[in-house]
This record gives structure tokens, C-alpha cells and sequence, in this order.
């Protein structure tokens, strides 16, 4: 198969590192694929935070009262993506998956960030988390990592309502974006619910979304499938 590029698309908290596990792990429990890379922009945005509060001037962003970060110069959103194009476009190689995770407000508009090579082997998917959970994994995730002495970045409060209150995810099922444009093919978006406690209801969810990926990998490309909540 050549390389499979897995969108994993949600707000910060929904849930995105918990199915790269599963996903990875079932992937190399089927034999099917053990060849497999990560791309977050996270830490390039990271990056960005800290050389604003080391040179003092705060070009792109500034500090917030709950110990976070607050964006301030949108164009960075378009900035990193361009990059992690670059990034994943250097990373191509046959039988290989590249997990690439981000959180934006606009999907559709993010995706065209990335480049016809990257689109044209992908998929999609969706963690779709409320936002007061997502908050509220924000908050005991950076706690618990302050317990053990590690610095952990928390998404702000400031910046997760500014950013990531509201997004587009009915736009990006109702019009995924074109794998290729010359014969309007549309990359398969998936949903899994991860609003709820624990990680048990999972199991099944990742077990549909299993079927899906096994069908793009065995070149049977589906138009749009959607993995609806239990």
C-alpha cells in the first residue's frame, strides 16, 4: 500500500492520543501495519509561545492569568499547518501510516493547508468531544503532570473559548475536502464519539473505524463514512 495519511481532527482533550494508541496497536495486532508516525503541531506552536516570553515583545501571543498562552496573531494557525505539510511530505514511504493531529475551529479551510500528495491517500477523523469535557481533561491533565513535576502547557481557558468553542464539523462532513481534484473524489471523514468517561466504550467505536481503515488500505476507497455514537 502506498504511505496512509490519518487526520486526527478534535479540540484540545477530545481524545485524539488515546485512539492514535488504539488504532496503532490494533494495526499491529492484525499484521496489517507496524511502520507508523506521529505529526503534531503542537509543538511547533509551543515554540512559537516560548520565543514570544523570551524575547519579552509578545508578537504572537501573550500570556494568560491561568498560567496559559492566548494566540493573538491568527495568521500562525495557516503558518504551522504549511509547515506540518512539509513535515508529513518528507515522511511518504510505502506501508507506512503517518498519524497528523491538530485542533482548529475550521477544518475545512485548515485542510487546504496540505498538499495533493498528502490528500490524496487519507482519511479523516473526527473526535467528537463537548467542550466542557474537553475543558475539564485540559485542566486534570495539566494538573496531574504538575503533581509529578513536569512541564506541562495548559490551553488556556481564554484561549480554548476564543478558539475552540465552536468549529465546523457539520460543514466537514457535509463537504469533505477533495482527495483529487480531477475527479471530485472526497476524502472519507469519520466520527467517534469520546465524550464519555473512561476508555472501555471505545472498544467498539475503534472497531468500526477499524473496518473503514482496513478498506482504504486495501484500496477500496470509500466517498464518506461516518461512525455514528453508540
Amino acid at each position: 500500500m502506498n504511505c496512509l495519511n490519518v487526520f486526527l481532527l478534535g479540540r484540545p482533550g477530545c481524545g485524539k492520543s488515546e485512539i492514535f494508541r488504539r488504532i496503532t496497536a490494533k494495526l499491529s495486532q492484525e499484521k496489517i501495519c507496524s511502520d507508523f508516525l506521529r505529526v503534531d503541531d503542537f509543538p511547533k506552536l509551543w515554540n512559537i509561545f516560548q520565543e514570544d516570553e523570551k524575547t519579552g515583545k509578545w508578537k504572537r501571543c501573550r500570556k494568560t492569568p491561568d498560567g496559559g498562552y492566548l494566540v493573538t496573531d491568527d495568521s500562525i494557525w495557516d503558518e504551522i499547518l504549511q509547515q506540518v505539510d512539509k513535515d508529513v511530505s518528507g515522511l511518504q514511504k510505502n506501508e507506512r501510516v503517518v498519524f497528523i493531529e491538530f485542533s482548529r475551529p475550521n477544518y475545512t479551510t485548515a485542510m487546504k493547508n496540505f498538499s495533493k500528495k498528502i490528500l490524496d491517500n487519507a482519511i479523516i477523523i473526527y473526535s467528537d468531544c463537548s467542550f466542557e469535557t474537553c475543558w475539564g481533561r485540559n485542566v486534570a491533565r495539566h494538573k496531574a503532570a504538575l503533581a509529578k513535576g513536569t512541564d506541562d502547557h495548559l490551553v488556556s481557558r481564554e484561549e480554548m473559548e476564543k478558539t475552540y468553542l465552536h468549529d465546523d464539523k457539520d460543514e466537514l462532513l457535509k463537504s469533505p475536502p477533495e482527495a483529487d481534484s480531477s475527479s471530485a473524489k472526497k476524502i472519507p471523514v469519520l466520527v467517534i464519539d469520546t465524550d464519555a468517561p473512561g476508555i472501555d466504550h471505545l472498544i467498539p467505536k475503534i472497531e468500526k473505524i477499524m473496518v473503514e481503515i482496513k478498506k482504504v488500505i486495501n484500496g477500496r476507497f470509500p466517498i464518506r463514512s461516518q461512525v455514528k455514537s453508540e
